[in-house]
């Protein structure tokens, strides 16, 4: 049963490809990687852009403090309503682009969050909307939040740079295709 979801996972995004960016889910290995600088006990607000079919989701609600809040932004309505059946009063689901984090927070009266995981392909977003999203990221931060981000090339290492106080770059193997992860520092 498990290998016939992720087969019907990877059709889902190479359906959608233009805006998922890859072929196969995220691996366990990577999403370890990508979330093993949040300190889950003292983050209360967790903001997941582009979430796709929700693995990276499950693993924050797996290990988010009970009181946390964790929301997720998703353009693609068929993952939105995947993410919208996952029982967890903690998470809340917008159909919404990435850029828009500030409105949401606003209905949710949250001023600022403690970090923002993204699985976006910014590679493959036009240059203008990649810097409105990278400027929302650093806007909606804490001093001292992360901005958590993998990619598939280097490429938008350099928009980074001047956002964040500290741009640390990972890489990690055990995905398919291996990926790069940035933790940004504002």
């Amino acid at each position: 049963m498990k290998v016939k979801h992720q087969f019907s996972d990877s059709i889902k995004l190479i359906r959608n490809i233009r805006t998922t960016g890859t072929i196969a889910p995220s691996s366990q290995a990577l999403i370890r990687a990508l979330l093993k600088p949040i300190d889950f006990e003292t983050s209360r607000c967790i903001v997941e852009l582009g979430p796709g079919n929700g693995c990276v989701t499950q693993a924050l609600l797996r290990r988010m403090h009970p009181r946390s809040q964790l929301i997720c932004l998703e353009v693609n309505h068929e993952f939105a309503d995947q993410l919208r059946r996952f029982e967890d009063s903690r998470l809340h689901v917008y159909t919404a682009c990435a850029s828009s984090i500030r409105s949401i927070l606003d209905q949710l009266q949250i001023g600022e969050v403690n970090h923002v995981i993204s699985s976006l392909p910014l590679t493959l977003i036009d240059d203008d909307t990649v810097s409105r999203i990278l400027v929302s990221v650093g806007d909606n931060l804490r001093s001292g939040g992360r901005f958590l981000q993998y990619q598939y090339s280097l490429a938008n290492y350099g928009d980074m740079k001047p956002l964040f106080s500290d741009v640390k770059l990972r890489f990690t193997l055990r995905n398919m295709p291996p990926a790069f992860l940035y933790d940004c520092v504002k």
